[in-house]
């Protein structure tokens, strides 16, 4: 997966590449993110593979750059620094590093002053949120976001229970600094007024309706093939991403027969224990100030925080069951779930967000 992310160089890297003639070779001030700057390792044919990946083997891999060493550790500076792992890597679980270990490492390599500059800079942000959502009466403490986000697993992993949040996302009325309990209660008080299949046929089709093939997202799978899926007319065109980005298709499916296959006991538990893990991400609770404010305050900060959530359930439910389909199976199970995890955490981890990534 990391192999497909184009790494930016550290001004210390983008030295020593430049004045090594096979190393400079690949540098490019174009990056396949418009917004990002600077120095980078040049892809295959524009979306495909690192120049330096041949045969799924990196060439340099005692030179290769910090943001390739560190995948899948994330760094995320919001009120605090936290550590992620990337979920859709796949080397997770093998032998090798210990990812904490690593994590720790790369705060060494920061060091206590940038980390400091950089959490002052991250943690005004947030107070600034905080202060924009108090003067609009909409404000909720962290904590009860997080206990409320705990006490709805069983509604993130039901259809009915899906169309409840989402019914309460948009139409509650939830007053500022609610006790979460209160919150979970006007949940529960909820008519589930959303159609969650229809939800989830609509956003499907956006995830894949994209213009540029290194905007779609990637799913490697048990063999570490790239597979990628474009909406063309009215079909869903699965192809295989080779290192130079050419693509072979694979697959077409009709999207109107993808349906949210029922979840197993193991299939509920799994998913109930990685939405537990994103509503314990900084990140993500950043992603739902930046909803907030980017809806001009007009909801409830627990609205919005619950909306996000249960977006989240219903893009991995449908993930989930649309690589079941793929394999002709009807009933997902704990390693479909697994699958869809892959499918999805690395776009999850790329929503907009308040705070930042370093």
């Amino acid at each position: 997966m990391c192999c497909l992310c184009q790494p930016e160089l550290l001004p210390d890297e983008e030295r020593k590449f430049r004045a090594d003639p096979r190393l400079n070779e690949a540098v490019t001030e174009q990056h396949i993110s418009p917004e990002v700057k600077g120095a980078a390792i040049k892809l295959k044919g524009a979306h495909g593979s690192c120049h330096f990946l041949k045969d799924k083997r990196c060439q340099i891999y005692a030179d290769r750059p910090h943001f390739c060493r560190a995948f899948p550790v994330n760094i995320f500076v919001g009120w605090r620094i936290q550590l992620y792992a990337n979920l859709s890597c796949r080397g997770i679980g093998l032998s090798g590093e210990n990812l904490e270990q690593v994590g720790k490492g790369l705060l060494e390599e920061y060091g206590e002053e940038r980390l400091s500059v950089e959490l002052k800079t991250a943690s005004k942000v947030f107070s600034d949120f905080v202060k924009n959502c108090r003067d609009a009466w909409v404000a909720q403490s962290f904590s009860s976001l997080r206990e409320a986000g705990s006490s709805i697993g069983e509604e993130l992993a039901d259809n009915i229970g899906l169309s409840r949040l989402l019914t309460y996302a948009e139409n509650g009325r939830t007053g500022q600094n609610t006790p979460a309990r209160d919150v979970v209660k006007q949940i529960r008080r909820t008519e589930p007024e959303a159609d969650i299949d229809e939800r989830a046929f609509i956003d499907g089709m956006e995830l894949f309706d994209l213009p540029d093939l290194s905007l779609l997202p990637i799913y490697i799978d048990e063999n570490l093939t790239w597979r990628i899926f474009k909406l063309s007319g009215k079909e869903i065109v699965g192809s295989i991403l080779s290192e130079d980005g050419g693509i072979r298709e694979f697959s077409r499916t009709d999207p109107s027969e993808v349906e949210l296959l029922p979840m197993d006991e193991g299939a509920r538990a799994a998913t109930k224990e990685y939405l537990e893990l994103i509503n314990r991400r900084d990140c993500f609770l950043g992603h739902a100030a930046y909803l907030c404010e980017s809806e001009n305050y007009d909801y409830s900060l627990a609205q919005v925080y619950i909306g996000a959530l249960a977006n989240n359930a219903i893009d991995l439910w449908w993930r989930a069951s649309f690589l079941a389909h793929l394999k002709e199976k009807d009933t997902l199970g704990r390693a479909e779930v697994r699958e869809g995890i892959v499918f999805f955490d690395m776009d999850l981890l790329d929503l907009p967000t308040i705070g930042a990534f370093i």
